[in-house]
């Protein structure tokens, strides 16, 4: 069993489901302005916790109280996650603030996410 079965198994047995939102197609409204599509959900698998309080304290203002790392199967996903994206997790918005993929020797194992609650 390869890292990224491996990975996947883990996220899937101690995760969730969730939702990946990637903004829709924007329209022109005839006066320069574009209007937003409707996102289209992307069904996601991840597991979700919170920063250690000593890397909020470090960063420096890069972190958040509240904001959540979060690990992204591989496993059925049909898009590559970005930071326009927004993640819907137990009915609560948060938006994609960083985003990098776990890829050692160019496989893509999980996705690692730093997601911010919307409010």
């Amino acid at each position: 069993m390869g890292l990224k079965q491996i990975a996947s198994r883990l996220i899937k047995q101690h995760g969730q489901a969730a939702t990946l939102l990637r903004p829709g197609e924007g329209t022109d409204d005839g006066y320069g302005n574009v209007i937003p599509g409707p996102d289209a959900p992307h069904p996601v698998t991840l597991l979700s916790a919170t920063y250690a309080t000593e890397l909020q304290l470090i960063a420096g203002g890069f972190l958040d109280v509240g904001d959540q790392r979060v690990l992204v199967s591989v496993e059925g996903l049909t898009v590559e996650p970005a930071t326009t994206d927004k993640l819907l997790i137990d009915g609560t918005e948060f938006e994609v603030r960083r985003v990098a993929p776990l890829s050692p020797a160019g496989e893509v194992i999980f996705w690692e996410m730093q997601v911010r609650d919307d409010d």
